[in-house]
């Protein structure tokens, strides 16, 4: 569909930048969710073609549509709809993640109470209504909780309770994200070299506090988000590859060339001790403790080799993320 056809008026206060990719149900609550509203612009990134007619998608009077033909991976996907946009804020939203009530007019109405904030943060909230901000509110990991995800154990996490509204967040989860425009192309849009995805949020928020701007948590806005997952559709093995390849970039990317280093050569290491504990404890998103095993090798050889093996990943994935 060709999103010029589809253009908006330049009345939108907020543009939402979904990049659609895998499973078409979500997006189909989200596009029926949408409030019929001339402020509120929907741009769709259509990473993995859609047949609209067979899938029974109708999608809403102000929505602009985007079809690159091929998957761009989230970040380029992103860029990608931001060039599409016509507000002057806009809302990186997952597909399976909608506003509930009148979370976007919160949003809009509280963004000019807060003018020095790059943007807002809204409340995530599980179908079950139960909050998602111990996932969603964390701090910017340090190079300690980077290494310590390299041996599969969490780092810090956000806080214990949800905090008030106005307090400033270090590194927001990019399932609900609403950015002043200018400043996300000041920034130069998301990073396309963390394809298909991971670390490209937490890059951002980076970049973000670099700059001195800060995000601003507004609890009373809320979206249902089903944290939905791409790692069963890519396999064990190789999201466990893109994520510590991606983690091993953002290292050297923010934390220098040795961390980066050190996260490689402590990748093997860690693989090991996932096999040697295979027997008695399988991971869940593993078919099975073969597939798991034979995962861990791949990743292991992919980061003694510089992710240059296996060789099918590291070209599928590489040449991808340099488009």
């Amino acid at each position: 569909m060709d999103g010029g056809a589809l253009r908006v008026s330049q009345r939108a206060l907020i543009s939402a930048l979904v990049v659609h990719w895998g499973d078409v149900a979500p997006l189909r609550r989200l596009l029926a969710s949408w409030p019929d509203d001339p402020r509120f612009e929907l741009v769709v990134v259509l990473n993995q073609a859609v047949d609209a007619a067979q899938e029974r998608i109708a999608w809403p009077e102000r929505t602009v549509v985007v079809e690159p033909g091929g998957n761009l991976g989230f970040a380029a996907g992103v860029n990608a709809a931001l060039r599409q946009a016509t507000a002057p804020a806009v809302l990186l939203l997952n597909p399976d993640a909608r506003p509930l009530g009148d979370a976007l007019d919160q949003l809009a109405t509280a963004l000019p109470n807060y003018p020095d904030a790059a943007g807002l943060v809204p409340s995530l909230v599980s179908p079950d209504g139960s909050t998602q901000h111990r996932w969603q509110l964390q701090p910017l990991p340090t190079t300690f909780d980077l290494l310590l995800q390299v041996f599969f154990l969490a780092g810090r996490r956000g806080p214990t309770e949800p905090p008030a509204s106005g307090t400033e967040i270090e590194q927001p989860a990019a399932a609900a994200l609403l950015l002043r425009r200018s400043i996300l192309e000041q920034l130069g849009g998301l990073d396309a070299g963390f394809f298909p995805a991971w670390f490209e949020d937490v890059d951002l928020a980076r970049r973000l506090r670099d700059r001195g701007e800060r995000l601003i948590y507004l609890r009373e806005a809320r979206f249902e988000h089903e944290m939905g997952s791409s790692v069963s559709s890519l396999g064990y093995g190789l999201f466990l590859w893109i994520y510590l390849r991606h983690l091993a970039r953002y290292l050297r990317k923010h934390h220098g060339l040795f961390w980066s280093r050190l996260a490689r050569i402590l990748v093997p290491v860690s693989c090991c001790l996932r096999i040697l504990a295979l027997p008695v404890r399988s991971p869940r998103r593993a078919r099975n403790r073969f597939d798991a095993a034979t995962g861990l090798v791949r990743v292991a050889i992919g980061a003694v080799s510089g992710w240059r093996w296996p060789v099918s990943w590291a070209r599928r994935f590489r040449d991808a993320s340099t488009r």
